[in-house]
């Protein structure tokens, strides 16, 4: 009875009546979400009010059809497709990619070693090739992919404090004979800081250089806070730059990073994860020029690659840095005689068991390629332009600088209310946006002010929407004004 249960369980034909339901399912729904149609982007429910909904022990789950389970999930989630979903930094996925991401879920290699996923790891080792390329490094650069840019920063930042000392602390622990620091924009991503504690360098470690007007570092501004660092005794190791800054989508200066960087005999990082995609286009590829010089580079493919997450690529300019972090035996993984064999992934990540990353990132790459990608970055940031010069001709609306990305920053701020005012109207207004169901984009703060913050991640998105969300804003914003204090 057990063994006739489990072929069940396994029964091909179940299999394939399940996977045609499920891909007419998707295929309707993306459909319906890309067609503006009067779905919302996102039916707000209350938190605990879902908890419920799926509790397991809830009597309409009991006998719940695998079709209405896929319908209930979808119902419940944000709609990346729709086009007026400009919120946080995910994709919509391209078809490949999904699926993709679907096969290689069902065969389940965990890609620690080659032998668990030896078509993953060759696929990933050619995206990294072609990656490197583009980047403009050499034949000596390496890498890996790892399950998000927190990971990524973090594999990066490892290597850097491995390079920069003289033992090996995998082995002998972290033993500094004085702290040693980082320095990074104010702008920098919380990753950089949260994985310098992680790490050992403690809070004292991260050390952060001011910004200009764009919110960009101030590059010139890096001799005098290593020096200062260097007077309160703290050894400087890596300059960590931004292409671009999650906030507000601006680029760092990496060419003068570089530099710096150089001279000083510095580890060189670039947190690319969100605008590395400018390196497919012609018109923005100068907004990362210097990146070749960099030691270390990530770049998330879930963001502006169209790629499903998670999916992030560490690459490394010495390839050989990419080996020395994690020098340790594990002999039910690895034969004695490997020492730095690139299909060994778990060699050069915290991460063992891994999602066929490669074979994902292969998919987007070999079907759509630099023309579709180029093209979508390009289309995103024009967007993103019109947008702001949009903004500028509202009186009663504010930029908060002239995008260089596809990210948007902007509120709403009639004349005859302070900043506090201001921010908590902003606060209600996306409040009611996203309860409205009409539009789903989030907020920011800014040197203590609340800024309505697009990212305009849909190949879908064009002006009407944007023209749309602006009235919505007035809209909204009129009314609730009345019930500021």
């Amino acid at each position: 009875m057990e063994d006739n249960r489990m072929s069940q369980v396994y029964d091909s034909e179940e299999f394939r009546r399940h996977g045609h339901k499920m891909i007419d399912i998707l295929a309707d729904y993306l459909r319906e979400a890309t067609s503006r149609s009067d779905m919302p982007v996102l039916d707000y429910r209350e938190p605990d009010d879902l908890v419920r909904e799926f509790d397991l022990d809830n009597p309409a789950n009991l006998d719940l059809p695998l079709d209405r389970f896929i319908h209930k999930v979808i119902a419940g989630m944000n709609h990346l497709h729709h086009p007026r979903f400009v919120g946080h930094q995910n994709t919509p996925p391209l078809t490949a990619g999904v699926i993709a991401q679907m096969f290689t879920t069902l065969l389940n290699n965990g890609v620690a070693v080659y032998e668990m996923g030896p078509a993953s790891m060759a696929a990933e080792r050619n995206v990294i090739r072609y990656f490197a390329k583009k980047i403009g490094f050499g034949s000596e650069a390496d890498g890996i992919f790892t399950h998000g840019g927190s990971a990524g920063n973090l594999t990066a930042l490892l290597a850097a404090r491995q390079a920069m000392s003289d033992y090996n602390i995998w082995e002998d622990g972290v033993r500094h004979d004085r702290p040693v620091g980082i320095i990074v924009s104010d702008q920098s991503h919380y990753s950089i800081s949260r994985n310098a504690k992680v790490i050992g360098l403690g809070g004292g470690s991260v050390i952060r250089i001011p910004y200009d007007s764009r919110f960009a570092m101030r590059t010139d501004l890096l001799g005098e806070t290593m020096q200062r660092a260097e007077d309160q005794g703290i050894r400087v190791i890596c300059v960590a730059a931004n292409a671009c800054s999650t906030a507000t989508g601006t680029y760092d200066n990496l060419e003068e990073t570089a530099l710096f960087c150089h001279e000083h005999g510095l580890w060189f990082h670039v947190d690319g994860a969100h605008g590395l995609g400018v390196l497919f286009t012609d018109r923005y590829r100068h907004l990362v020029k210097g990146l070749e010089h960099a030691d270390s580079v990530v770049v998330d493919f879930h963001k502006m690659l169209l790629t499903p997450g998670l999916n992030t690529m560490v690459l490394f300019r010495d390839g050989r840095r990419s080996y020395e972090t994690f020098a340790q035996k594990a002999g039910y993984l690895f034969e004695e005689h490997d020492t730095q064999e690139w299909y060994n992934g778990a060699r050069r990540t915290l991460e063992c068991t891994k999602s066929a990353l490669g074979i994902v990132a292969w998919a987007v790459i070999r079907y759509y390629g630099h023309e579709v990608l180029g093209n979508y970055v390009e289309s995103r940031y024009d967007l993103a332009a019109r947008f702001g010069e949009a903004v500028k001709r509202e009186s009663s609306m504010e930029l908060a600088i002239t995008p260089e990305s596809n990210i948007v920053c902007f509120r709403y701020a009639p004349a005859g209310h302070g900043r506090e005012q201001l921010n908590e109207l902003n606060r209600m207004i996306r409040k009611e946006l996203i309860r409205s169901g009409e539009f789903y984009l989030v907020q920011t703060e800014l040197e203590g002010v609340i800024w309505l913050r697009t990212a305009l991640m849909n190949a879908m998105t064009d002006e009407s929407d944007l023209e749309r969300l602006i009235r919505s804003v007035k809209k909204y914003g009129a009314k609730l004004t009345g019930r500021l204090t």
